[in-house]
């Protein structure tokens, strides 16, 4: 369901029985090559909050990655994906563990990403949850 907030489309979907995901764009659409655009999504779990903010710049695209909770008590595996036809193809992983507060970037070059189109997740590494991107961007 889409939401209209001034400037702002919001999408809101339900995640879990407690949790909602939202996540905002420019009504405009997705930021293309040379427009810096910027997006934020609240991940979904009672166990891991996390705030992810995705831009782009030059066609490059920017995840920043805040831990809203409290300190992780072990690793967690980021990983973003190309999506191309529905599908995800991991391009690249990254073990980390977050205190409170703490924020992570992950810049993905143009050149790997032919399809414009990418996703995240985070995997925590103390509980199972079922989430295919915990944010996704198009950057053209």
């Amino acid at each position: 369901m889409y939401i209209k907030f001034g400037n702002l489309r919001t999408l809101v979907m339900s995640a879990s029985l407690f949790a909602v995901a939202i996540i905002a764009s420019p009504v405009s659409g997705y930021a293309t090559e040379g427009q810096q655009g910027a997006e934020t999504a609240l991940a979904p779990g009672s166990a891991l909050r996390l705030e992810i903010k995705t831009s782009c710049l030059d066609g490059n695209t920017i995840f920043k990655v805040k831990n809203a909770g409290t300190s992780w008590p072990k690793t967690s595996t980021f990983a973003i994906y190309r999506i191309a036809a529905g599908k995800g193809q991991m391009i690249t992983k990254r073990r980390m563990r977050l205190a409170a507060g703490q924020q992570a970037s992950f810049r993905v070059k143009a050149s790997r990403n032919p399809t414009g189109k990418l996703g995240i997740a985070v995997h925590p590494g103390w509980y199972q949850r079922k989430v295919n991107y915990d944010a996704t961007t198009v950057c053209r």
